[in-house]
């Protein structure tokens, strides 16, 4: 429905017509249109967390290419998906949760040392760099950056290395 009309438009009605289900049905499952696109959002950053616990984070900031790549590889199986997803409008709630889901990986999972972590300039630099990943997959998606997911998982791999030599 997405690619057929914006968000803000969609109706209840819209939904269950195109779903074929009743009224009921759907207040039985969300409150409303919302409720759907949290759904679908929950759904991808769930995702998103299985992928980043699937790899071994104890070399994240020495070598975050594997990672980086694995993410890219992702987002292009589904490319048209977010594509969509991103350019309605209301997508900068669901940018907010992305890059709450960066930063807290950053600073729960990775390797920066336990008492770095509370540190105000650390975190200062990965809200920065959790920021910068997601506006700059947001970008590319939105077609306005002319390279390749991979170009941008390598580019971003090569600043969070430098960052951790800075750091670490």
């Amino acid at each position: 429905m997405l690619r057929e009309k914006d968000l803000s438009k969609i109706t209840v009605t819209d939904i269950v017509k195109r779903a074929d289900i009743n009224r009921a049905t759907f207040y039985a499952h969300y409150p409303d249109v919302r409720g759907v696109t949290e759904e679908i959002e929950n759904e991808i950053i769930a995702k998103m967390l299985g992928m980043l616990k699937e790899f071994e984070f104890t070399d994240f900031f020495r070598n975050p290419a594997p990672l980086l790549l694995e993410l890219s590889r992702s987002l292009e199986e589904d490319a048209e998906f977010y594509r969509i997803l991103i350019k309605a409008n209301g997508s900068e709630i669901f940018m907010e949760k992305l890059k709450k889901c960066f930063t807290d990986y950053m600073l729960n999972d990775s390797d920066i040392p336990e008492d770095m972590r509370h540190s105000k300039m650390v975190r200062l630099r990965v809200c920065y760099f959790a920021g910068g990943i997601v506006n700059l997959y947001k970008q590319w998606f939105r077609g306005d950056l002319d390279c390749s997911l991979n170009d941008i998982a390598m580019e971003v791999s090569k600043l969070l290395q430098l960052e951790a030599r800075e750091l670490f």
